[in-house]
This record gives structure tokens, C-alpha cells and sequence, in this order.
């Protein structure tokens, strides 16, 4: 089941003997964990009826017969025992040859567990794809998985015709904000919200507390608030800035590059760089990679490639081929005057004659007004 799901289906049923967390997404994993914790001891831990346990310590190495013996164990407080093993993927056993510790051991769990009891296995492995855990098989054994993987902050590829703000993220946090506090975020302003804080699912849950106490009584959260109360947040706004220029949106390019100037921006190693000097060069090598990588995607398609083959090779996700080959495909003349003005803003700037911020913010409107 998807991790939103938990809480929802908690409410409605008990869960097995043992439940499997997997997902890369670290918020959906602890959330999980603390969910079926606090269903299976809603007064808390009297006492021993709560263990946690990590595989990847030398302490509870080989951890499966462990895992299974605290499990047996009767706690002296409470009906209930309650085992949470972390980075269960790290777990060993010495058990039935050729089957993963992590299937023996929930198929051991739920033989031997007594009544009430319960195992929770978390694992940064996925549920689907490379190096996943064996959902199908810990299914079939009796265990419900929780499929804690990262939500797309853009329309999927199954999403055929889409509007951009309309994704799953912006969807999960839209039902967060009303089932948490009773207010309305409408997807546009939630995807507002990832434009300006990330797709880190931690760091989008504090925001909406932030923006729930900064609107008050209101019920509706609007982008202006988003602005307002978080601010510009997001990593590698220089990116977000290229990723404007070259979907041609004219007025969102001129407010990031000129919100770049007014701030200034962090460069990797953590330092706020705020002189044009130093930003011009910054953002025209940033908007310099973004272009070669369409050049490239560009060349693909040309030679027959798929838009999925030169969206991997450009290293993006797969859910962006759509809109990824879209700004690849490009007239010759629109590459021209485009390598025309990077030439132009570079030589104003190296010849003395164009002031550094002046020269990128004519670049920048070159490029995305076509012009």
C-alpha cells in the first residue's frame, strides 16, 4: 500500500504480525514507524513493550534470531510487544538456504509471534525496480508493505496531458494541509510550494505548519503566502532559473534572475555570493549547461532517438521526457540567435562595456522571449 494510506487503513483494520516499511523516502519511513507505534501502544511504552532494533549494528548482528526472540518475549507491562528493526535490509541469517533473511524472517514472525504482537521491518530499499525488497513474496507470507517511495513533484508519464501544477506531490500536500489543519491549499499554490522549498518531504511538511499558523483564521493558502512566509528556499535556484528560461516563461525567468541579484545566491560550499561580478558568470554557466544538454537532446532526436532515450542521457528522471524533448526540439534558427546571445552577453561583460548584471538580465530575456 502507498504510505499515505497507513494512517486511513489503521483506522479501519489491525495490522498483521508484521509490517514492512520500504521507500526512499525517509519522511514517508519514519512517519510509518511512529504511526503503528502509537496504534499498537496508544498510552505510550509502560515499559519493555517497545524495542528498537538496527541492522546495521554490530550489536544485533546476526539480528533475524534476535529480532525473533525479542518478539517472543513477553512484556511484563503491557499485552502488547511491539519490535521495530531499522535498515532491516542489513539483517543476516543462517537459516533455509537461498531465501533472503528479510522474507524467512517475517515468514518466521508470523508463525511463531504471539497474539498481539507485532514486527515492524524498515528498509530504504524500494518496493518496485533495482535492489527492491520482495513485496510480492513478503506479501504472500501474511505481511502488509508500505510502499514509501518519493512522490513526483511533476506530472508522471501516465499523466498524459496534465497541467504542470497538478502532481502528486502537490495533490499529497493539498490533502495534508485540510486533514491536518483544516485549510485549503489549491494545487497551484502547492505546487508554488515546491517551487520554492524542495520536494523533501520533511522540509514541505514544516512549511505547511509554518503557513498554517502565518494565515490565521483564514482557510485559504494562497502563493502570496507561500512567498511571504517561506521565501526563497529551494536549492539550486540558478537551476530553477535555466529551467524557466528555456520553458519560455518570460515573467518567471525575470523574477528568478532578478531575485538572484536583489539576494544573492549559495554556491556549493555553502556561501552566499551577492556580487554581480561573481553571479553573472554563476548564472550564464548555469544556463550554458541547460543549453548544451538540449543541444544534445536535440541531436538525438534528430537522429531518430527516443525522447525517453535523450531524456536519460541528459540524466533527468523518465517523468520529464515529455516536457524534456519538447524544449529539445528547436528550429535552426532558434539555435543560432540563442549561441548569438550567449556570445553577445559574454563579450559585453569580458569587453567592459555592458555591466555584468545589465548583460545577464538581457541574456536571460533573450533566451526566453525567443527574441
Amino acid at each position: 500500500m502507498p504510505a499515505p494510506q497507513l494512517e486511513v487503513r489503521l483506522e479501519k483494520e489491525r495490522p498483521p504480525a508484521v509490517v514492512v516499511v520500504a521507500g526512499t523516502e525517509r519522511w514517508f519511513r519514519h512517519g510509518a514507524v511512529e504511526q503503528l507505534v502509537a496504534h499498537a501502544l496508544p498510552d505510550g511504552d509502560p515499559g519493555g513493550a517497545l524495542v528498537r532494533l538496527d541492522g546495521r549494528t554490530l550489536e544485533d548482528q546476526p539480528g533475524v534470531s534476535r529480532a525473533l526472540d525479542e518478539l517472543r518475549s513477553a512484556s511484563l507491562f503491557a499485552p502488547t510487544k511491539l519490535v521495530v528493526v531499522k535498515n532491516a535490509e542489513a539483517l543476516t541469517h543462517a537459516g533455509k538456504r537461498g531465501m533472503p533473511a528479510l522474507t524467512q524472517l517475517v515468514k518466521d514472525a508470523i508463525a511463531s509471534a504471539p497474539p498481539g504482537s507485532l514486527l515492524v521491518l524498515a528498509t530504504p530499499r524500494p518496493v518496485k525496480g533495482k535492489s527492491a525488497v520482495p513485496a510480492a513474496k513478503l506479501a504472500q507470507a501474511g505481511a502488509w508493505v508500505v510502499d514509501c517511495r518519493a512522490l513526483y513533484d511533476a506530472p508522471g508519464p501516465w499523466e498524459r496531458g496534465a497541467v504542470l501544477h497538478d502532481h502528486e506531490l502537490s495533490r499529497f500536500l493539498a490533502r495534508r494541509m485540510h486533514r491536518k489543519y483544516g485549510k485549503r491549499l489549491h494545487l497551484e499554490d502547492a505546487h508554488a510550494l515546491t517551487r520554492t522549498v524542495g520536494s523533501e518531504l520533511g522540509e514541505l511538511d514544516g512549511a505547511l505548519s509554518a503557513l498554517a499558523l502565518y494565515v490565521g483564521d483564514r482557510k485559504d493558502v494562497t502563493a502570496e503566502d507561500v512567498h511571504e512566509s517561506i521565501g526563497e528556499t529551494r536549492e539550486d535556484p540558478l537551476w530553477r532559473l535555466a529551467d524557466a528560461v528555456f520553458e519560455r516563461r518570460v515573467e518567471d525567468a525575470i523574477a528568478l534572475v532578478e531575485a538572484a541579484f536583489d539576494r544573492g545566491v549559495t554556491d556549493q560550499r555553502g556561501n552566499v555570493v551577492a556580487r554581480a561580478e561573481a553571479l553573472a558568470p554563476m548564472i550564464i554557466a548555469t544556463l550554458q549547461s541547460s543549453w548544451r544538454r538540449i543541444l544534445a537532446g536535440a541531436e538525438g532526436l534528430a537522429r531518430g532517438e527516443s525522447a525517453e532515450a535523450v531524456t536519460k542521457d541528459a540524466g533527468l528522471p523518465p517523468f520529464l521526457s515529455g516536457a524534456f524533448s519538447a524544449r529539445c526540439r528547436r528550429r535552426p534558427d532558434d539555435v543560432l540567435a540563442m549561441s548569438e546571445a550567449f556570445f553577445q552577453a559574454e563579450a559585453g561583460i569580458k569587453g567592459g562595456g555592458v555591466p555584468p548584471r545589465l548583460a545577464t538580465e538581457r541574456l536571460v530575456v533573450r533566451l526566453a522571449s525567443g527574441s
